[in-house]
């Protein structure tokens, strides 16, 4: 009895399997439109060309953050995306969310100088210098050699009232970058945050005779003129780059400081 169920169970067996591949080679091949929608998902998930990417990085700013938002939206963990994404937000005025992209990226990619200096600017934009200064300690040992990691310490010591320490941090940026403008003005301002204006003075007119100098020196200069209540010189280091208005402006303020309390002696410091 037993032999006579084998062909039975063999033929329906064949039947199953014939009925399988039938209907492997009957299956209708994808329509035009469902081919377009799986192409178009396909490209939508693929990160764009290592040129299409150098593209999109010499558009205007506002087509930058478009382009890099689609491609972290792609891949929120991938390095050049959240790097270009976090920087872009930050020129656009978006630092909040710079910081958080920033931030995400460094919990797979801890102290890297890159995401950790748009971090850190990103996070003194909105007042936030404590949480800058954690991460800029994490990457120190790995930015030695980079002045603007070096340069954005000391800005964050001087956000958090250590004018010495933030001295410090911009001589080791001057010993890397040497007649570096910027880090020569951020030095400046730390010498009219302590109370050294005359100082300042001197260490931004050298700035603004080197290279690649601008205008934020010139107004970086103004303050320290004025602190001091060198009105004349504010006008003529202000030249044709700024106003006469506010020219006028910054002058007036400064003469408002004054009172019987608080003269230009006690606004210049006993030590320049």
């Amino acid at each position: 009895m037993s032999t006579s169920h084998k062909p039975a169970s063999r033929l329906i067996a064949s039947a199953s399997l014939f009925a399988l591949l039938t209907g492997c080679i009957t299956a209708e091949a994808p329509s035009t439109q469902e081919l377009a929608v799986i192409d178009k998902a396909t490209v939508t998930l693929m990160p764009a060309s290592a040129a299409e990417r150098a593209m999109a990085d010499k558009q205007d700013v506002l087509t930058q953050a478009k382009f890099w938002a689609t491609e972290y939206d792609k891949n929120p963990n991938e390095y050049e995306a959240s790097l270009k994404y976090a920087r872009v937000l930050r020129g656009i005025g978006s630092s909040p969310r710079a910081a958080e992209v920033a931030q995400q990226a460094l919990t797979l990619k801890q102290g890297d100088v890159d995401l950790t200096l748009i971090y850190a600017q990103a996070s003194l934009d909105v007042g936030k210098a404590e949480e800058a200064a954690y991460a800029l300690a994490r990457a120190e040992a790995n930015g030695q050699s980079d002045w603007r990691l070096l340069s954005v310490i000391g800005v964050t010591m001087d956000t958090l009232d250590q004018h010495g320490s933030a001295q410090d941090y911009y001589r080791k940026a001057l010993a890397v970058s040497p007649d570096n403008p910027k880090i020569l003005s951020n030095l400046a301002l730390s010498y009219v945050l302590e109370g050294k204006p005359a100082l300042a003075e001197q260490t931004l007119r050298q700035a603004a005779s080197l290279p690649g100098a601008d205008s934020r020196i010139t107004q970086n200069l103004i303050l320290a003129l004025g602190v001091q209540g060198k009105f004349e010189e504010v006008e003529a280091a202000a030249g044709t780059e700024l106003p006469k208005a506010m020219v006028d402006a910054n002058r007036d303020y400064f003469r408002s400081l004054l009172n019987a309390s608080r003269t230009w002696e006690t606004l210049r410091g006993s030590k320049n």
